[in-house]
């Protein structure tokens, strides 16, 4: 009275190379019986949305099974695919039609991107107190979205920085496939001397690039010393000595009271009032 149509089996393959930016086609076997006459739709879908619908797909018939194909491209990679699953759904139109489903996850790979820091360095001579800008750029190929390239920053040391109130990574902006990070210094220390690395994470890629702050000079200092208006033989005076200088100076700072080429005090560590 009837006849069961066996269920075939599917299965679907990708390249073993999946770069982002490049296209990429998957293949979807099916395997089936002879002797099927009913119409053989073959279904790709990703996520619960279907992509492609091939109906009444041609079968190559061998001895003993009837093979059918069919091939979904994807014509740029992008790194959302990243896991991505594709699904490859044969319906073989009998009543009631027979299905069977087969399925592939992408594991796709980014070429290292180009990173340039600038200043290229070595910086010198920059001045404690004043500002500094380290800026990080990254060029990388098309289908990389923002959400995945990921910009750190390390200083001195190799510890990871963070913003503070004298240094501030600025949020990063992109331009096409141009990425940008700055380093921001509101004011130079001594301290600050050292390489300072810009490393970049796009899925399972890395790539860096580094500076080093080489020097600081710290600029001369204004130097004012006053005395009393009256000043009276028999009596005491007292003098007084303002130095003025910039941020950031993190060595100890003496002063040192003279006359005549002799040393009259010295003040070994004063305490700088901002």
């Amino acid at each position: 009275e009837s006849l069961t149509v066996p269920t075939p089996t599917v299965s679907v393959t990708a390249p073993n190379t999946q770069t982002v930016g490049q296209s990429l086609t998957l293949e979807c076997n099916v395997t089936s019986v002879r002797g099927i006459t009913s119409g053989v739709d073959i279904v790709w879908s990703s996520g619960g949305t279907v992509v492609q619908r091939t109906n009444d797909t041609t079968a190559t018939v061998l001895d003993n099974s009837a093979v059918y194909a069919d091939t979904y491209t994807i014509s740029q990679l992008s790194t959302s695919d990243e896991g991505r699953v594709y699904q490859c759904e044969v319906v073989i139109n009998t009543s009631p039609p027979v299905m069977a489903t087969g399925s592939v996850t992408l594991d796709v790979t980014v070429p290292n991107p180009t990173v340039t820091i600038s200043p290229s360095g070595p910086i010198q001579g920059a001045m404690v107190g004043s500002p500094q800008v380290i800026n990080c750029t990254v060029s990388t190929v098309s289908g990389v979205e923002s959400s995945s390239v990921m910009i750190s920053w390390m200083g001195p040391g190799g510890g990871s920085i963070t913003s503070d109130s004298r240094v501030t990574i600025s949020p990063t902006t992109s331009s096409g496939n141009t990425y940008t990070s700055s380093l921001q210094f509101t004011y130079l220390m001594e301290g600050d001397m050292g390489t300072y690395m810009c490393n970049v994470t796009i899925l399972d890629t890395s790539e860096l690039a580094l500076v080093e702050l080489e020097s600081l000079t710290v600029p001369t200092p204004t130097v004012s010393v006053t005395a009393p208006n009256t000043q009276t033989v028999g009596q005491s005076l007292t003098l007084e000595c303002s130095v003025t200088s910039v941020r950031g100076i993190t060595g100890r700072v003496d002063i040192v009271w003279s006359s005549g080429g002799t040393e009259l005090e010295r003040m070994m560590g004063v305490s700088v009032s901002s």
